[in-house]
């Protein structure tokens, strides 16, 4: 997605599923934070995993100039997230992913009971994207379409 349509959706994927104030809460393949940071102004600690080190380092210095220190940037795979069981009050995962039933079930797992995640894919996915989550054990699975952009977000309940 180009950055003024991951803005867009950021923003939907937000709106859809806006964190409480005392929310830890998860973005997955944060990139260089274009949700990441609308989050950190929501909850009270965000956990930014990105595959990519350098994409890491890049998020932490646009973290560094906007003053936001509730943001835990870091290097992990996607399908094997570096935390425990139930750790999280929600995630949200906006990235076209390999392997998107592995990262699936792995946010699955870092959920708490109950808690939503938001999930994106672009249109024509949105089918494919549906049953996925419920494959990953998600119940409650929603999909809606993001307006001006070619997207789909999932909200989808542990």
């Amino acid at each position: 997605m180009e950055r003024k349509e991951l803005e867009v959706v950021a923003k939907a994927a937000l709106a859809l599923a806006p964190p409480a104030a005392h929310a830890r809460v998860l973005d997955v393949e944060a990139g260089l934070g274009a949700l990441t940071l609308l989050l950190a102004r929501k909850a009270a600690h965000v956990d930014a995993v990105d595959s990519s080190d350098a994409i890491v380092m890049a998020l932490r210095a646009r973290l560094s100039v906007a003053h936001l220190a509730n943001v835990e940037p870091r290097a992990a795979d996607p399908t094997a997230l570096p935390f425990p069981e139930h750790s999280f009050d929600g995630a949200y995962l906006l990235s076209v992913i390999a392997n998107g039933d592995g990262a699936l079930a792995e946010l699955r797992r870092v959920l708490k009971p109950g808690a939503i995640a938001v999930v994106a894919a672009v249109a024509e996915d949105r089918d494919a994207l549906v049953e996925d989550l419920m494959v990953a054990g998600f119940d409650d699975v929603v999909a809606h379409p993001v307006d001006k952009v070619a997207a789909v977000l999932a909200t989808a309940v542990a």
